[in-house]
């Protein structure tokens, strides 16, 4: 298949909306309902380019990487549970290691180690069952449930306050069940009726217009749901479902762009900037504290930018030495 780098292009522009997301800057709050959309297009495109009419090949591809992400799972875990134990020393404070922590790790991929790290294990238990799924031919009942998936995660989860008058724990459907199988399948559903959806005349017209559109819907859920005191602790609106879609539609009816600087470093380094920016996040809000007003200032209007920068020159660094791939 011929490289698609507007994807590339992509996951790189998701990457950094992670890393606004995690951090608090004073125009946070203006752009957080537009960082929602990150992670389901990370699984959007993830499921498209894992799906394959071939059987075989689907399976095959599941299982590939299966493997490759159980191993990313593993070492990330290590990685922050050491940097975890530190902070734990230093404070005399193990309070994270008990017995309802790993239960939700195991049942809602809520990592005890790193908050960020849920995407991983929602990810890995994803590939998991949907190759479950496919050997036993049951996706399409799969495809059944997409939307019943997606109403429950935002009858639980945004508008939980809403219906319910109460905010259910925002766990029980940031997981693999809520997030992580229903934008996967329809990264499936796309790459599957992809010749006719690609075919659509204006197609790119009207995705890029649909991003627009679902970025304003978007902003105008967190206006309406803050206004009325009802903005439940929860990742995604529902326009941030149609604001992904629209990005990946875009992304690959678009014009392809060549091969630049932006689109190698999705291609690469988008997963690895969004498993190593927390590193980088703990360690400038420490060291922070002992510098100049001044500088701390300026920190904390450019802190994403300074991260990503350090994350990224993190990342090449690990691959120069072989530490990564």
């Amino acid at each position: 298949m011929k490289r698609l780098y507007n994807i590339d292009l992509l996951k790189f522009f998701c990457a950094v909306l992670v890393i606004f997301l995690h951090m608090h800057t004073p125009y946070q709050g203006y752009i957080l309902p537009l960082t929602r959309c990150a992670v389901p297009c990370f699984l959007i495109v993830s499921g498209y380019f894992i799906f394959n009419t071939d059987e075989q090949k689907f399976q095959s591809n599941l299982k590939r990487n299966i493997g490759k992400i159980f191993h990313i799972f593993v070492w990330s875990t290590l990685l922050f549970a050491f940097v975890k134990f530190l902070f734990a020393i230093k404070n005399h404070d193990y309070s994270f290691l008990n017995l309802n922590s790993f239960i939700k790790f195991a049942v809602f991929n809520e990592n005890p180690f790193g908050f960020h790290l849920w995407y991983v294990g929602a990810y890995l238990y994803t590939l998991l069952i949907v190759l479950f799924l496919k050997q036993y031919n049951l996706v399409k009942w799969f495809y059944c449930a997409i939307p019943v998936l997606l109403l429950t995660d935002l009858c639980l989860g945004k508008y939980s306050l809403v219906l319910w008058h109460k905010e259910i724990p925002f766990i029980c459907v940031r997981n693999f069940l809520c997030v992580g199988m229903p934008y996967f399948g329809i990264g499936m559903l796309i790459k599957k009726y992809s010749e006719t959806l690609l075919g659509i005349k204006y197609l790119p017209m009207l995705t890029s217009g649909g991003g627009f559109l679902f970025s304003l819907t978007s902003l105008a859920e967190n206006r309406l749901l803050t206004a009325l005191d009802l903005n439940a602790t929860r990742d995604h609106y529902a326009s941030s479902t149609l604001l992904a879609v629209s990005l990946v539609l875009f992304s690959l009816s678009a014009k392809q762009v060549g091969k630049n600087g932006l689109s190698k470093l999705g291609e690469k380094d988008s997963l690895y900037i969004y498993i190593f920016h927390p590193l980088f996040i703990m360690f400038f809000s420490t060291a922070n504290k002992y510098l100049p007003y001044f500088w701390q200032t300026t920190y904390l209007y450019w802190s994403p930018v300074i991260v990503l920068i350090v994350t990224i020159l993190f990342g090449k660094t690990l691959r120069i030495l072989h530490i990564i791939k």
